[in-house]
């Protein structure tokens, strides 16, 4: 399957924006961080074919972060059917 995302922007300062290509709004889409940072408040929306979606990497390391071998970014999803999707973002 397809991953019906694509990264559009990453700034050194820690935002990174992803546009959703998918053919039908994509559910209660939110960021998460795993490793080293702290990630800006993700609340659950829903995104529309074409829409645009940024999340920042936030605290005193916020710039280490999106170079940091262990931090990965997911973007979770769910399709109009129910079934719950991940995709990580290396950073």
């Amino acid at each position: 399957m397809p991953v019906p995302w694509q990264v559009t922007l990453r700034s050194p300062s820690g935002v990174i924006e992803v546009e959703y290509r998918g053919v039908a709004p994509a559910k209660h889409v939110r960021f998460a961080l795993a490793g080293q940072g702290l990630l800006g408040l993700s609340l659950p929306q829903t995104v529309v074919p074409g829409e645009r979606v940024r999340v920042t990497l936030r605290g005193s390391h916020a710039e280490a972060t999106t170079c940091a071998a262990d931090a990965m970014l997911v973007l979770r999803w769910f399709e109009s059917d129910g079934t719950e999707l991940l995709w990580p973002i290396a950073l």
